[in-house]
């Protein structure tokens, strides 16, 4: 996750296009694998398309939660977060 942050990060968009990209990648990414995890199950078991929305649904919320927990520490601000809280010693 770090890697594709810090690539979205050296782009030169404003930060409501990296958010949305960064939600976009992921979100595509998880529901891809609970994808693929479904149509390996679906031969045995659970061959039910109900169950594919499950599969591909829960990961996309799962990883919107984390990138939101990400997010709360590595942000697209710049370095002026961290400009602006470091204690100055008199």
């Amino acid at each position: 996750m770090k890697n594709v942050w810090n690539w979205i990060d050296s782009k030169n968009w404003n930060v409501h296009l990296k958010v949305r990209i960064i939600i976009l990648i992921f979100i595509t990414a998880s529901s891809a694998a609970g994808l693929f995890v479904w149509s390996i199950i679906r031969l045995w078991v659970l061959d039910h398309w109900s169950w594919m929305i499950v599969f591909t649904g829960y990961p996309a919320f799962f990883s919107l939660v984390a990138i939101v927990i990400y997010s709360f520490n590595h942000s697209f601000h710049n370095g002026a977060y961290e400009h602006n809280t470091k204690l100055k010693r008199p």
